[in-house]
């Protein structure tokens, strides 16, 4: 499966993005990379080369267009809308969905949990990085990172 095409999968879990990736923990070279590869596909959407991506370079990406949609009265994203903020578990939206989910509130979700979020429970077995039966945020965030367009 080709990056873009990971990043349908996913679904909300690829809204995580945000600014200052490039701000990252100085040993942290993942998350340099993942931004690096999220610029470069940036650059490569913005057919136009006017520094935007409209609704017609997202379209057939469902991640962005659903962070598209999240822009406050803009009709575009910008580079700065797709680099992550740090390297923390991924978005604000996405803890309040997992922490609603995880009803034991032991930071993992199990299958029963899981069906909670339904794009989770589809992907369990491939989200639940170390096989231990649950999905926790930073298996979340580990996937999704494994994810960006190289």
């Amino acid at each position: 499966m080709t990056a873009p095409n990971a990043l349908r999968v996913l679904g909300p879990l690829a809204l995580v993005l945000s600014p200052m990736a490039l701000q990252a923990a100085p040993g942290d070279k993942t998350m340099r990379v993942y931004s690096t590869r999220m610029e470069t596909l940036f650059i490569r959407l913005d057919v136009n080369r006017d520094g935007r991506l409209d609704a017609s370079e997202v379209k057939g990406r469902r991640a962005l267009r659903r962070v598209l949609k999240r822009q406050n009265n803009r009709t575009y994203l910008l580079l700065k809308d797709l680099r992550l903020q740090d390297s923390s578990p991924s978005g604000p939206r996405l803890k309040r969905h997992f922490k609603k989910a995880d009803r034991d509130r032991n930071r993992r979700l199990d299958r029963k949990e899981a069906k909670r979020i339904p794009w989770i429970s589809r992907n369990f077995k491939v989200l639940d990085g170390d096989r231990d039966g649950t999905v926790t945020l930073q298996e979340l965030w580990n996937h999704q990172r494994s994810l960006a367009p190289r």
